[in-house]
């Protein structure tokens, strides 16, 4: 895996009802560059998912919107959705299952 570069947590309360009702209903954080956007803490899954956005970021740089966006509508024109089929989320719900798997390991 590579190394994301370091990132910055934003945890801005006031933003959670403008972002659900303009992103998604259930919208808990968004990455952009190597800034993570929350409306509150992100416990140690969380954040994984949102760190390997800050991979993506690092690795196509600006070039990760019009990706980003291009994967989301090849997604909802082969019949999937925007958001769950997008391969970006794909990947950053990898390592969000990885995160929890580590977590459920030092727990036993």
């Amino acid at each position: 895996m590579e190394r994301p570069s370091a990132h910055c947590s934003h945890e801005w309360r006031w933003v959670r009802r403008p972002a659900q009702r303009l992103l998604l209903p259930n919208w808990l954080a968004i990455t952009i560059g190597r800034h993570v956007i929350s409306w509150r803490r992100l416990d140690e899954v969380e954040l994984a998912h949102e760190l390997k956005h800050v991979e993506q970021w690092t690795r196509y740089g600006l070039r990760f919107i019009p990706r980003y966006l291009r994967a989301g509508h090849r997604a909802a024109a082969s019949g999937g959705d925007r958001y769950r089929d997008n391969p970006f989320e794909i990947e950053a719900r990898v390592a969000e299952q990885a995160a929890r798997e580590r977590a459920r390991d030092r727990s036993r």
